[in-house]
């Protein structure tokens, strides 16, 4: 081969080398961006699955939430109808004396020659025997309109009042009233001690707050991460951050502990300190506190002041 030959053949050699080295640089970078195009890829479906997961979360929530309005809803009836039912048993008792004591007068305002007048005399009272059970049967619909009726419901308050159920000494709307004397009675806690509770832990005051985050009137502790707030719910039904879920939330905690306890200042006591504080304290001899105390001379305060009503 000629030196010129020779010459072209090593320039050719350089070029196809080059050729190879731009070859292996292209797919290195292929690769590199395949890495990188791969990573991307990982990182959308994990985005995805986020996304996916929140709103399957928040469709949960939604769900929980709806689920908590219709028992709310059902509670607050039957709360309505609990005090309905005890209206109507008071106007027919109060029809059951009205009817007896005119029969009474009757009999001895007449003369003894009369005595043919007497089956009549006894028949009278079939008329409000009769009437009574209308009025005492209330279709669903009667229902609804007998307690959106703003007149009937004042006049139901008026005479609730007059029997001692609501208390004006008592610093509570009379719907929140309702619910302390509705869910004593329901959870076994004596009304005089649920008020004593409330009055020591808040004032009456649904707006306050402890510092450790309990809230409403009964100073509820949400717990950790709301655990406690959630076993609450779970037995009542209500929301402990309302009123009624409030009120009823504390009824049962103080029921719950009466029943375990035996007396007041022992259930109040657990009721503050928590049942693991409450016993730590009762192992030491410690068998009351300032707390305890306070509820115990609040509670004979209120039995003095509401207890005239047979209800509780």
């Amino acid at each position: 081969m000629s030196q010129k030959g020779e010459k072209y053949a090593r320039r050719m050699e350089r070029r196809v080398d080059k050729l190879e080295q731009d070859v292996a640089a292209i797919t290195t970078e292929q690769t590199t961006q395949g890495v990188r195009i791969s990573a991307v890829e990982d990182d959308l479906a994990v985005y995805r699955a986020a996304v996916s997961a929140r709103e399957l979360k928040q469709a949960a929530a939604e769900i929980k939430a709806a689920k908590e309005r219709r028992t709310a809803r059902a509670a607050e009836r039957e709360r309505k109808a609990r005090r309905r039912n005890k209206v109507l048993a008071f106007i027919a008792l109060a029809l059951f004396v009205a009817v007896c004591v005119v029969m009474v007068a009757k009999a001895y305002s007449e003369e003894p020659a009369a005595e043919p007048a007497a089956p009549e005399a006894s028949a009278a009272p079939a008329a409000p025997a009769a009437i009574l059970p209308a009025e005492l049967l209330f279709t669903a619909a009667a229902e609804e309109e007998y307690m959106e009726d703003p007149q009937e419901a004042e006049k139901i308050e008026e005479a609730l009042l007059a029997q001692g159920y609501f208390s004006l000494a008592v610093p509570m709307p009379y719907e929140w009233q309702d619910y302390m004397r509705t869910y004593c009675e329901e959870y076994g806690c004596p009304y005089p001690l649920a008020l004593a509770v409330a009055q020591t832990e808040s004032n009456f005051d649904m707006a306050a707050v402890g510092a450790s985050g309990e809230v409403g009137i009964m100073q509820l502790n949400p717990g950790p991460g709301g655990s406690y707030h959630a076993e609450i719910q779970a037995a009542t039904g209500l929301d402990p951050t309302t009123a009624s879920g409030n009120i009823a939330g504390g009824c049962y905690k103080l029921g719950l502990y009466l029943a375990k306890y035996g007396n007041a200042e022992k259930a109040a006591m657990a009721y503050n300190m928590g049942e693991g504080g409450a016993r730590s304290a009762w192992d030491s001899g410690i068998t009351s506190t300032d707390y305890s105390k306070a509820v115990k001379e609040a509670m004979e305060t209120w039995e003095c002041t509401v207890n005239a009503w047979g209800g509780v």
